[in-house]
């Protein structure tokens, strides 16, 4: 009886474990993988256009893909070289918002990442900063 109690209790907990392995974009958009949310002054074609930049002065970019159906939504996933799932990527979800009298078109974020640690949060800083400083790479000292 002790076994087979142990072994329920094993497959629970085992049942309970995250698969990292198989992580795909909409499990990061859970609320407890949210780790920052910037507003940026900026379109998204000038926000493309900015990642376009970063990859040729520094050879490699995060994707942005707009949303196929809703122009005002896309998304920006980045990802370590030769990453296939989305462990180690921070997925930006972008919403634009059209300028006004009152204030200019502008880009709120919301970035996801399945890591909460100080790696992480340089990461999304060095992601933000290659829209902002497109010419500068993070290897570089700025």
């Amino acid at each position: 009886m002790k076994k087979w109690t142990t072994l329920m209790a094993l497959a629970v907990l085992a049942g309970c474990a995250a698969d990292t392995a198989g992580l795909r974009a909409t499990d990061l958009r859970d609320p407890q993988y949210l780790r920052a949310e910037r507003t940026i002054s900026l379109t998204f074609p000038q926000i493309q256009q900015a990642l376009f930049k970063h990859q040729a002065a520094c050879g490699s970019a995060a994707v942005f893909s707009l949303d196929e159906r809703q122009t005002s939504y896309a998304t920006i996933v980045a990802r370590p070289a030769g990453a296939v799932n989305f462990q180690n990527a921070l997925l930006v979800d972008l919403t634009q918002y059209q300028g006004t009298i009152m204030e200019e078109w502008r880009v709120k974020t919301k970035v996801y990442a399945y890591y909460a640690d100080s790696a992480t949060e340089k990461r999304i800083d060095q992601l933000f900063n290659s829209i902002t400083h497109p010419e500068v790479c993070a290897n570089q000292d700025s």
